[in-house]
Order: structure tokens, then C-alpha cells, then sequence
């Protein structure tokens, strides 16, 4: 699937009436800054959301800069995944929980893929698709407050936006399955411990990375990009994301599924 596949599957998955929220891209020099804009939902990814990710990923696949900054205007959280009230109604079975898994694997393969050094800047939680999304970054850097939570096996399902693989590849094996089945949040010294978190700071984490990868920035945006060409080409082959979103659709909307997901509404009343 190309990246312009998945946006156009995305597309036909949002809801007549969306939800609000925003993906905005802005440019400031060599620096592209990709901001999850939801705050009042701590960062939830709508359906529309989905859609204007896939489309800031073909933007910056075009950008002749040398970094992408991911962060959120609410900082309360970098990102809570997906909005489980709009995704949960709307990808109402296996085989659309399947299109949307491949797709959105597709579109943060696409950001971890980019001639770009791309950095999350971590104020707050980022929990399920938000670890995941994390994950799809080259590095990630953290304020104090920063959480990291593979959530996925509370509620009753694994991770669905490719999060399993990059986690395997980023941490090896043993680490990335307590991770994700453990279950629970990782205070930002715990992640650094396994290598999940590459910078700790004591403010903003935007302010950090910016600082901690100025000397990357003084290099020719070239030579970054020859560089991120030849680690992509050095590491292990990837397996298909098509398993990952096959075994993640196979237990969406199952008994234990819906179950959390009840729990969860009723926790939230």
C-alpha cells in the first residue's frame, strides 16, 4: 500500500460529521514542527485526524529540511491514540479494523521512513496509538511528566498502527514483550532505562529537542539524509505489516474487547 493509498482509505473511513481535532504542519527553516491539536480530548486521533496524518506524512516526504518535530498543543498529553468513541463506532468489525490497522501502519512507517531526523517531544502521556506513534519517531525526548503506555492489552487488544515491530526492533525482544503485556505506564526513567527515551529534560520537551539536536541541525540537510538512507538500509528487514494488522483485527470488537471498553465508559462517567 502507498502512503497516498492509505490517506485515500482513511478518507472513506471519517464520519459525515467528524469530531474536532487537528493535525497542523508548519515550517520554520530546516525544522517542520507536526502538532497533534485535540485538547479536549488529551490528544485523542479522530478518523479525520487519521486522514490529515497520512497527509502531513506526503507533505514532508517533499520538505527539503532535516527534521520533523512531533509534539501536541495539550500539555496534559502528547497523544492518547485512537478517539475510542468515534473509532470503536465507526470500525465496526475484523475487516475494517484490518484496513485501518494496514493503513495506518502504512502512514507511521512513512514518518519513521523519512529523509528526516524526526524527534517526539514528549510533554505528558502518550498512551496506545500515542506510544505508538512515539515509537514511529527517530527519537524521543521527554519533560518530567512524560509517560510512556502500551495500553493495548488492557483493552483487550494489541497494538494496531504497527507499534508491536517497531517496538521489537527499537528495544529486542524480551524488553518490548513486558512492555506490551505488562501493560502499564512507564515513567519517562523506567523508558530511558530499556532505551525507550533518548533525552530527559526538567521544562518543555519542545524547547529540549530542539536544543539537544541543534548540533545535527549545523550538518548539510544532504548528508542527513544520505545518512538516514544508509540505516534504513542497514536494518533488518521488517515483517509484513499485513500480520500485525491481521492478528490485531482478529480480537477488535472480541468479548474482552468490548468488555474494557464498557469498563472504561463507565470509569469515565
Amino acid at each position: 500500500m502507498t502512503l497516498e493509498d492509505a490517506r485515500d482509505l482513511l478518507a472513506t473511513m471519517v464520519p459525515a460529521s467528524p469530531l474536532p481535532g487537528q493535525v497542523s504542519l508548519s515550517f520554520e527553516g530546516r525544522i517542520a514542527h507536526l502538532k497533534i491539536d485535540n485538547p479536549t480530548a488529551r490528544g485523542a486521533v479522530t478518523l479525520s485526524m487519521m486522514r490529515d496524518l497520512a497527509d502531513a506524512v506526503l507533505q514532508l516526504e517533499r520538505f527539503e529540511g532535516s527534521m520533523v518535530l512531533v509534539s501536541s498543543t495539550d500539555p496534559r498529553a502528547f497523544c492518547s491514540g485512537g478517539h475510542l468513541g468515534e473509532v470503536s463506532r465507526v470500525v465496526d468489525g475484523s475487516e475494517a479494523a484490518e484496513r485501518m490497522s494496514i493503513a495506518m501502519t502504512r502512514v507511521l512507517d512513512g514518518l519513521l521512513a523519512l529523509p528526516l531526523l524526526s524527534v517526539a517531544a514528549l510533554d505528558g502521556l502518550a498512551i496506545g496509538g500515542g506510544a505508538e506513534l512515539a515509537v514511529a519517531c527517530d527519537w524521543r525526548v521527554a519533560s518530567p511528566e512524560a509517560q510512556l503506555h502500551f495500553v493495548h492489552a488492557r483493552l483487550g487488544i494489541a497494538p494496531g498502527w504497527g507499534g508491536t515491530g517497531r517496538l521489537v526492533r527499537l528495544l529486542g525482544r524480551n524488553h518490548a514483550l513486558r512492555v506490551l503485556t505488562a501493560a502499564r505506564p512507564l515513567s519517562r526513567g523506567e523508558a530511558m532505562t530499556i532505551g525507550l527515551i533518548d533525552h530527559c529534560c526538567d521544562g518543555s520537551a519542545v524547547a529540549a529537542a530542539m536544543s539537544w539536536c541543534s548540533g545535527m541541525l549545523s550538518h548539510p540537510p544532504s548528508a542527513i539524509r544520505a545518512v538516514k538512507e544508509q540505516v534504513a538500509a542497514a536494518a533488518p528487514p521488517r515483517r509484513s505489516p499485513h500480520a500485525e494488522a491481521r492478528i490485531f483485527s482478529e480480537i477488535w470488537g472480541s468479548p474482552a474487547h468490548l468488555e474494557a471498553l464498557q469498563r472504561l465508559d463507565r470509569h469515565r462517567r
